[in-house]
């Protein structure tokens, strides 16, 4: 059954009485963030461990009068098939799956959906209703007094990025007074960087053009990962299909502005160029991971590198 992240969030009493949890989504700090309450709520109820693996057929299938319940984090799909489910079934561990949107999971998502001891969270970028309820919860629980003109404005100035909101918010703990007024709130919040994702659909503008728009968006490690992950998003949805006909039909249609485009890029990339970009993909992120006090660098230069297989 599908659930809402919204609810679990709002909701303290939340309960939690599945066997299976399905996180996936294109939004990966609130798809984080489900998954860490999750957590932390069936530790509570359940005194169970957590382990991460990498797929089902690393579960162990002990059952016995001393084994220890566990919580298993799998990132990968391999595997998952309706009967295999049906065996896990039987077990009292739980089991959380936190995968990425792509085409190859839609079939697979089917499976949860139908299980009554399932709950599938699908984690996207914060609407404006949504950030705002978040907004009204934190300030409700810290006794801030906001005029209504102004909370409306730092709704609209916040991120709708689960993390980066949330980490805004934070900041209002530190205020020595409980009533905030523009100013104040002008000079704590940082400046909502929405618009990274449109450097994926003016890769093919000038080089100044790019290194000028970098610049303006790019300021910190956060906006590094956050550009990488959605060519990756993107990427992968690219090098999915064979033919131009099957990559349009799935094509989300949040995206209906930049249609044209995506499928002009996809035109573009052969056997070879697509074999490039994952290598790209793979080598980048192992940067980004083991020198991240250069990720601004490295985010530069991934960009021009992409750039760089898409015209070749």
């Amino acid at each position: 059954m599908k659930a809402d992240p919204l609810n679990l969030i709002l909701n303290d009493k939340y309960l939690l009485n599945k066997q299976f949890y399905f996180i996936s989504g294109n939004e990966l700090t609130l798809m984080q963030k489900i998954k860490d309450i999750i957590i932390n709520k069936l530790k509570l109820a359940n005194s169970l461990s957590v382990e991460n693996i990498r797929n089902i057929s690393s579960v162990k299938n002990d059952i016995g009068l001393f084994n220890e319940c566990k919580v298993y984090i799998i990132n990968d799909l391999q595997g998952v098939v309706s009967e295999k489910i049906d065996d896990l079934s039987v077990s009292d561990d739980r089991f959380i799956f936190f995968v990425e949107n792509s085409p190859k999971i839609k079939s697979l998502k089917s499976i949860f959906l139908k299980r009554k001891d399932c709950e599938l969270f699908e984690c996207y970028e914060l609407s404006r209703e949504s950030k705002s309820k978040i907004i009204k919860k934190y300030i409700d629980y810290i006794g801030l007094e906001i005029e209504d003109s102004i909370y409306w404005g730092l709704v609209d100035k916040l991120d709708n990025r689960y993390k980066l909101l949330e980490n805004e918010l934070k900041k209002f703990l530190e205020l020595p007074k409980k009533k905030v007024g523009k100013e104040l709130i002008e000079k704590i919040i940082v400046k909502n960087n929405e618009g990274i994702e449109k450097i994926f659909f003016n890769i093919l503008k000038s080089n100044t053009f790019l290194i000028d728009y970098y610049n303006k968006k790019i300021t910190n490690n956060e906006d590094v990962n956050r550009m990488y992950f959605y060519f990756k998003q993107l990427c992968f949805l690219i090098i999915s299909f064979n033919n131009s006909k099957d990559f349009e039909k799935n094509i989300p249609s949040y995206l209906f502005r930049e249609k044209n485009f995506l499928i002009s890029l996809f035109n573009k990339f052969n056997h070879e160029k697509r074999r490039d970009v994952l290598n790209l993909l793979y080598n980048t992120e192992k940067n980004i991971r083991s020198n991240g006090e250069l990720s601004s660098i490295i985010g530069m230069r991934f960009l021009f590198k992409f750039k760089k297989i898409s015209i070749s």
